[in-house]
């Protein structure tokens, strides 16, 4: 269970997204490594069974497993140096570029020896580039792929020329074959193949499913206040757009905190804080569905209530009103204080835009302190006096 809770939280949270690029350079030289373990695996067990072995160019055999390793070796090098060295910033620079011009270069090479045009080759190049720029920057995988691409264009050429010899592993009785009908070859396209594209398939996945949920916080950040997690101005004032344009009766509920100046000058910013955050969670326990709250600003929020008469929202109004002043604002663990608000009435009319009536609300809401606060007044009471 706790190696899913980790494997959970890497998927889900913006781990690689946000790692430093030496990481992710890390995190590829690992891949390339291990890419190549099953490649040199694959190589020293076909070589092992002769029905094998004789689909190979044995003439290769000592050399190609003896660059594979020092090829493997500089991976597991770059890997340590990567990770060892991530804060030196000349490193910074320069190493993203040589590392992913190092991982394309080996792949490509591993490519050219079982055949350019191979299902592997071709596979691998186009599943690593889709990968590569959503993890690195564009200029550096652009600064990879254009001479790669190169490289592999040139050796097709020659190879269609017959200047240079295509598929250089294999021997020439399999080369002079069908190959879609030698299942050898079939075989191994597919083992060549499957570690990158699993691979490729699996942090494509977890990248895209990170990128998704950074811009569902991006899109939550922009709707919500970050203190109180409740609506923004915002999102209040597009909900107030919605309904005047579906033409929807409301009521606004404005209310501001009582001396909360007093409260941040005397007990601290952070006690002004949890008071307000205590505040937003009455509202989340306590409002209806469909009704929505808000922070409007400071210490003041804002109510919409949908469908609501002037004396349903002014009952609303004084029962948060209660539920305010009855809620403790803990200081330690020994003592809290209490707090009060002042709540401002208004609803919507025909022919009154949304301004309109939150500026009578906010009226409302003048008339509750200059009548000695913690107290609830609505715009009727405003137009009386």
């Amino acid at each position: 269970m706790k190696v899913w809770g980790k494997f959970s939280a890497l998927i889900n949270g913006n781990i690689i997204l946000n790692w430093h690029p030496l990481t992710q350079c890390c995190l590829v030289m690992v891949l390339g490594a291990l890419v190549y373990i099953l490649w040199i695996a694959w190589y020293i067990f076909v070589f092992s069974i002769p029905t094998m072995k004789y689909w190979m160019n044995e003439s290769l055999y000592h050399s190609h497993l003896i660059i594979s390793v020092i090829i493997l070796i500089i991976f597991l090098l770059l890997a340590f140096l990567s990770c060892k060295f991530k804060r030196h910033k000349k490193l910074q620079k320069g190493f993203p570029y040589f590392a992913i011009l190092y991982f394309g270069a080996t792949l490509i090479y591993g490519g050219f020896n079982v055949g350019i045009l191979s299902p592997a080759t071709l596979g691998g190049y186009i599943s690593l580039i889709f990968v590569g720029i959503v993890l690195f920057e564009r200029k550096i995988i652009y600064s990879t792929v254009i001479p790669v691409t190169i490289f592999m264009l040139v050796c097709m050429v020659l190879s269609g020329l017959e200047k240079i010899p295509y598929a250089p592993l294999f021997s020439r009785e399999l080369n002079q074959t069908i190959l879609s009908e030698n299942s050898f070859w079939i075989y191994s396209m597919l083992f060549l193949y499957a570690p990158i594209f699993i691979f490729s398939i699996i942090l494509f996945e977890v990248l895209l499913t990170q990128w998704r949920n950074r811009e569902a916080q991006i899109q939550h950040m922009s709707l919500f206040d970050p203190l109180t997690n409740i609506y923004n101005r915002r999102s209040l004032a597009e909900r107030l757009n919605f309904m005047q344009v579906e033409n929807q009766d409301y009521a606004l509920i404005l209310l501001d905190l009582d001396h909360f100046k007093h409260i941040n000058d005397h007990y601290g910013h952070n006690i002004g804080d949890i008071a307000l955050i205590k505040v937003a969670q009455l509202f989340n326990l306590h409002l209806s569905d469909g009704d929505m709250a808000g922070r409007y600003g400071g210490e003041e929020f804002l109510l919409i209530l949908q469908n609501k008469t002037q004396q349903q929202a002014v009952l609303i109004a004084e029962q948060f009103r209660q539920y305010i002043e009855q809620e403790p604002i803990p200081l330690d663990s020994h003592y809290e204080i209490y707090i009060t608000a002042s709540f401002g009435v208004a609803v919507s009319e025909e022919n009154v835009n949304k301004e309109m009536v939150l500026k009578h609300a906010d009226q409302a809401l003048y008339l509750a302190k200059n009548k000695g606060r913690n107290q609830v007044r609505s715009y009727t009471e405003v137009q009386e006096i």
